[in-house]
């Protein structure tokens, strides 16, 4: 007998510790790594890196900024000027130009953002209030005017992700309005609407000024996108026609802002936890950078020319992160150097890494200018192959693309 009760405590125990683990692989603790931050070569969620030239002629010339691309099917898109993309091939070769700025009607005025549908290699650009479709090739497809529908149009709808070919979500911009986004079908008939939490939407209703940190956010990951609703406490994912689903919980503790009075002139100072820019996702990991205010951490040191070429250190109360989704850990990452920011390349020893996108085939992609290259080169303890790379760049040629294989 006693021997069964034994037994009967270890399963418990067992399963209660099975719980928990499951439990823990959702939640994203904030609270508990304040003040902890270290190093992260990436060599430890990277399999490999390239460096690939992209060509530079006359019709191939980018110009800064380029930090909105895509990366998908081993073609590189880059937005140029609101007005074109840029595509390149993986080896960097130039492919051509896609331009259809105008008036007509197989045409967008301004190009404010864009995505390729990685199915098709379709191009979806985003202009004032509609939504433009063109094929591989550049050829119209169609447009969508997100206006059309009333019971869409009076909250702003701002852009647009497609689920799957019968299922779409539509966000708002709309400051007023409880919800922040939609789901439709096909047709655009909407299927559910996505609230605001009762605590975002009252302190947003109730504050005498915007407060964007309060504002959803969303990317599009796989087969669904996922949500920030507002602070984001829960990032939620649309799928399907039903309803959401909670993907993962940031765990924000006594950081969390409720536990703030926003009521100042700047509140960039006090001690709570927020998101800050752009989330990315791969098969394994979430990217994430975090304003952290005045709480304990290690700020990030950029360098900034003043007039005459003087450099001034600038320290911003901002940390990258990385969260394992499959093992449910959660750390902040320190800056390895000064005016560097994310992974150490133990690869190559390059400048330290930091995604811009993340394709579908979990390629971390990112950019770097051709004369920082080069001096980087030249400062640093590099590869043969990084050096090789750098000798063959004058500093005025097409950035160089970083492609990083993370793990799965």
């Amino acid at each position: 007998m006693k021997k069964l009760i034994i037994i009967l405590i270890t399963i418990t125990l067992f399963s209660c510790i099975q719980e928990e683990k499951t439990k823990d692989l959702r939640v994203i603790d904030l609270a508990s790594n304040v003040g902890k931050t270290s190093v992260v070569n990436l060599s430890e969620i990277a399999e490999s890196i390239d460096y690939i030239p992209l060509e530079t002629n006359d019709e191939s010339l980018l110009a800064p900024p380029l930090t909105n691309l895509n990366f998908v099917n081993g073609k590189l898109y880059i937005r140029q000027f609101m007005t074109e993309i840029k595509i390149f091939n993986q080896d960097g070769s130039f492919i051509k130009i896609f331009n259809k700025k105008g008036r007509g009607p197989q045409e967008y005025e301004s190009l404010f953002d864009f995505y390729i549908d990685p199915l098709t290699s379709n191009l979806l650009i985003y202009s004032h209030r509609k939504l433009s479709e063109y094929n591989s090739e550049g050829d119209f497809i169609k447009r969508i005017l997100l206006h059309q529908k009333e019971e869409i149009s009076i909250f702003g709808p701002n852009r647009y992700f497609k689920i799957e070919e019968n299922l779409n979500l539509i966000t708002f911009r709309n400051y007023k309005s409880k919800y922040t986004s939609c789901v439709t079908d096909s047709l655009f008939n909407v299927l559910y609407f996505i609230s605001f939490s009762d605590k975002d939407l009252s302190t947003r209703l109730n504050s005498s000024k915007q407060i964007y940190f309060l504002d959803p956010y969303f990317y599009k990951f796989r087969d669904s996108v996922r949500i920030f609703n507002g602070y984001g406490e829960n990032i939620l994912s649309a799928s399907n026609s039903k309803g959401v689903d909670t993907s993962f919980i940031l765990n924000y503790g006594e950081y969390h802002y409720k536990n703030i009075n926003l009521n100042v002139r700047n509140y960039n100072n006090l001690p709570f936890i927020r998101r800050y820019r752009s989330v990315y996702e791969s098969t394994n990991y979430l990217f994430m950078e975090f304003f952290m205010g005045s709480l304990p951490h290690k700020p990030k040191i950029i360098l900034r020319y003043e007039r005459e070429k003087n450099e001034k250190k600038v320290e911003l109360p901002i940390t990258a992160s990385l969260f394992n989704k499959k093992t449910g850990q959660f750390q902040y990452v320190d800056q390895p150097e000064i005016n560097q920011f994310g992974f150490v390349d133990d690869f190559e020893g390059g400048p330290a890494i930091w995604p811009n996108y993340i394709s579908e085939d979990d390629f971390m992609v990112t950019i770097i200018d051709a004369y920082k290259f080069i001096q980087h080169a030249q400062t640093h303890k590099v590869s043969d192959k990084f050096k090789k790379i750098a000798d063959g760049l004058k500093e005025t040629d097409n950035p160089v693309v970083v492609l990083v294989k993370l793990k799965k």
